[in-house]
């Protein structure tokens, strides 16, 4: 996930750089621009996520940014900064459809959770989508099938899919229930029959696989591999990684050192 922070005063920039939790956030890329200009060829060229924008800049406003954005980039989320708690600023924002209007100065502590609640906005955005298709792709599937045994699979494969593509997003039996519009029970019945494991235990399982390999690249912090795997608790993920490896994530890391 990426975000792109539009800010064109330079202490004001790097007071966000210094002062944020970046790695709490788990952002893969953190793009900066100090005008409307260049915010604009990062939107053209990157694929943006979150946009964090000062509401004044060079040239054009952080509002007609967030215009361009919206009709050119509709998938990102977007929040303003602004020093003005005007009324028309706020309604303008509001009409554009920003996630956010934060007054500055606001404190870095609270912009992180602000951009962590971008984050689960975006996911959550994504997640509806995924369904919305996933959904559709499930009908024409079994549409196409003939046998009952045929129409089980197809549910638990899709959902499996659905898992491993989706494992940094939130993921829940309810919700993977709905993508393939079967109940909650079902889909654990025959999850268990597939899988031999619970849908839980088969999410942590991919996601621990998943953050094995992303230590083996040694280029991100274990706790930012923890939230890009899609954990949300640090210590869980800890549990988790050693229960599952025989040994904690340092010791993981040690080890391949001595490889």
């Amino acid at each position: 996930m990426n975000l792109l922070i539009v800010e064109d005063e330079a202490y004001a920039l790097q007071g966000i750089l210094d002062g944020v939790d970046w790695p709490a956030l788990a952002f893969s890329e953190v793009f900066t621009a100090k005008s409307y200009a260049q915010a604009r060829e990062i939107l053209e060229k990157q694929h943006v996520h979150i946009l964090l924008s000062d509401i004044e800049l060079p040239e054009k406003s952080g509002l007609e940014l967030i215009d361009w954005a919206n009709n050119h980039r509709p998938d990102t989320v977007c929040i303003i900064l602004s020093c003005h708690a005007d009324f028309e600023y706020a309604r303008r924002a509001v009409g554009l459809k920003c996630l956010d209007y934060v007054i500055k100065p606001v404190a870095y502590d609270q912009l992180t959770e602000i951009l962590r609640s971008a984050q689960a906005a975006l996911l959550n955005r994504q997640q509806q989508t995924a369904l919305e298709n996933y959904g559709k792709i499930y009908v024409k599937t079994i549409s196409d099938q003939k046998t009952g045994g045929q129409d089980k699979l197809s549910i638990v494969e899709t959902v499996a899919q659905y898992i491993s593509d989706h494992l940094a997003e939130p993921l829940s039996v309810e919700g993977l229930a709905r993508l393939a519009y079967v109940s909650p029970d079902y889909l654990t019945r025959a999850f268990k029959k597939r899988y031999g494991r619970a849908v839980i235990d088969y999410i942590n399982e991919q996601r621990l696989l998943l953050a094995g390999e992303m230590l083996k690249k040694k280029d991100m912090s274990v706790k930012s591999i923890c939230y890009a795997v899609g954990f949300n608790n640090f210590s869980y993920f800890i549990r988790q990684f050693k229960r599952f490896y025989g040994k904690t994530p340092s010791e993981f890391v040690e080890q391949l050192r001595q490889v």
